[in-house]
């Protein structure tokens, strides 16, 4: 593929991004792939070149650390996006979001899994139940299950398919931000104590599996849990919105807020040995 061809693909599945006044041939590309708490939407302004319905912002925490690091980066982040869709492609019939990394490609991160095991859908449901409304939807314990039984292999599959794109890269993967608060629950994310409890575990199996998968493959965990516990949904300095839409944010409900990812930005900006 010539340079005219692999811009012109970065247009159609992401969007570019050069520091004010870095050559992009002059700095580490950077690729960020994931689902909507990578994308970030709602935080405006979105992303140029960013699918309408991928509601990329470009304030997610991609852009801040490639702003810090005067990095160029290719953000192929996407809400609603499943190992699959990183893997295969096929969301909006948008290509794989692998395909982004080239061999050029030397820092990847990754948010992603939450939407195989229905995590954020299941969510929705539940405080969807909590409103008495006829049009809920929760996948069972057993549907979830079966999902988190082939996880792990799909995250290893990502890593795998960006090192034999890019052998150098480095990889870290950037798990989901607390949610819930570590106990109890209350009014503003609209679960009950017994739901609370049961969404708590999902998030730590899934917190457990990611950060497993990254020690085995040799590549990088920030652990976003741990970064944001007490800014959970229901602290008093919350980074992420309840159960239901605020007035004045276009920011869905259970998702991070524009300080939430300034936070990871900065927080990956620190991380040791981020690139080799």
């Amino acid at each position: 593929m010539t340079t005219k061809q692999w811009i012109s693909r970065l247009l159609t599945v992401g969007v570019l991004l050069v520091a004010p006044g870095v050559q992009a041939a002059d700095t580490p590309q950077y690729v960020a792939m994931g689902s909507s708490y990578a994308a970030g939407p709602g935080i405006l302004p979105m992303a140029p070149g960013s699918p309408v319905r991928c509601a990329r912002s470009s304030a997610d925490y991609a852009h801040v650390l490639a702003q810090l690091r005067r990095l160029s980066l290719v953000d192929v982040s996407c809400s609603g996006a499943t190992t699959v869709d990183v893997v295969h492609g096929g969301q909006f019939s948008l290509p794989a979001q692998l395909d982004a990394v080239t061999g050029q490609t030397q820092l990847v991160t990754v948010t992603i899994g939450g939407n195989d095991v229905f995590f954020m859908a299941n969510l929705l449901g539940l405080t969807c139940q909590q409103r008495a409304s006829a049009a809920c939807t929760v996948r069972s314990d057993a549907d979830v299950a079966a999902r988190f039984a082939s996880l792990a292999d799909s995250l290893r599959a990502i890593v795998a398919g960006v090192r034999s794109r890019s052998p150098g890269a480095r990889v870290v993967f950037v798990n989901y931000f607390a949610v819930l608060p570590d106990h109890g629950t209350c009014e503003r994310i609209a679960l009950s104590a017994e739901q609370a409890d049961h969404m708590r575990a999902v998030a730590g199996q899934l917190a457990t599996i990611t950060r497993e998968v990254a020690k085995a493959t040799g590549s990088g965990f920030l652990d976003v849990g741990l970064l944001s516990r007490g800014h959970d949904a229901c602290s008093k300095n919350p980074w992420l919105l309840g159960a239901r839409r605020e007035p004045g944010t276009l920011i869905p409900p259970f998702h991070p807020t524009k300080e939430a990812m300034r936070a990871v930005g900065t927080a990956l900006n620190a991380y040791p040995e981020l690139l080799h």
